[in-house]
């Protein structure tokens, strides 16, 4: 079981929210060990920024919600996370070419695109 994570919101069913403060919320994954860490990027990848995670660590297996606070002005965003886990497997851009594709965890792939208004 490989490390991910993605992001749950921002966005409506149209992936629009309004310009300003805002709450980037997602779920990370460690996999066979515990999540340590999960980074955000809001521009497809180029840059990232540390997210906080949002109540215990329940170890190896569990999901973890995070969340980081960022202003965003109005335009176009990829939305991305990517988590770390203690063993240091770090969430991969792209995927892994594998059998019926399970086990994809690439951030890319699971890049949000959010408009803000």
């Amino acid at each position: 079981m490989p490390v991910k994570s993605w992001i749950t919101y921002p966005g409506d069913e149209n992936n629009q929210v309004k310009a300003g403060r805002i709450q980037v919320t997602g779920l990370a994954f460690g996999g066979m060990s515990a999540a340590t860490e999960v980074e955000v990027s809001v521009d497809g990848g180029k840059n990232w920024e540390q997210a906080r995670f949002i109540g215990p660590d329940l170890g190896p297996y569990a999901w973890r919600q995070f969340a980081l606070s960022t202003e965003l002005k109005s335009g176009d965003y990829e939305v991305a996370s990517r988590a770390t886990n203690h063993k240091g497997d770090v969430q991969p851009e792209e995927r892994d070419t594998n059998n019926r594709g399970y086990l994809n965890n690439s951030w890319r792939d699971h890049m949000l695109k959010v408009t803000v208004v």
